[in-house]
């Protein structure tokens, strides 16, 4: 038998830490028995358009829809030059302290770290899926300059090898 993670191990997690401990048999307690526990399915599913965003297709580029305006779309592409895959880099640029606002205080950055991984990992499966003849860059960083950690992407040139 092989186990094969389709991400790595979720460390570093205090409230689901403190809900195992509240139990005197820990036995079979395990992150789903969490989810069975504390998690509501709303919740889940809302959550799930974090890993799984709708995109918005504009002169060639690939959106964010929840980035994207007419007016925001103009002023990456000025900004950028009028190069699209800089703009779609300007453009898709989420910062995870932003996503969850007041809720983020108190959180590990461990835990934000994770969580941008595996949105990561979650956008290149759906470009692949949803885009299969375009090729796409996924940039997961983290530094004190962007405000912690982010995810972003754009396309990627091909080019075109000779016989």
């Amino acid at each position: 038998m092989q186990l094969i993670n389709a991400i790595p191990p979720v460390i570093d997690t205090e409230q689901y830490d403190a809900w195992k401990k509240q139990w005197a048999s820990q036995e079979g307690l395990d992150i789903h028995s969490y989810i069975n526990d504390q998690c509501h399915p709303e919740q889940m599913l809302l959550f799930s358009t974090l890993f799984f965003p709708t995109f918005v297709v504009s002169q060639g580029g690939v959106f964010l829809e929840r980035n994207f305006s007419v007016e925001t779309f103009a002023r990456c592409l000025s900004l950028a030059s009028h190069d699209m895959a800089e703009a779609e880099r300007l453009l898709n640029y989420v910062k995870l302290y932003d996503v969850f606002g007041q809720y983020g205080d108190g959180v590990s950055h461990s835990i934000f770290l994770q969580l941008c991984e595996v949105i990561g990992f979650a956008w290149r499966m759906v470009l692949k899926e949803k885009f299969p003849d375009k090729l796409f860059s996924v940039e997961v960083s983290n530094s004190d300059e962007n405000y912690g950690p982010v995810v972003t992407f754009y396309q990627v040139k091909c080019e075109k090898r000779e016989r």
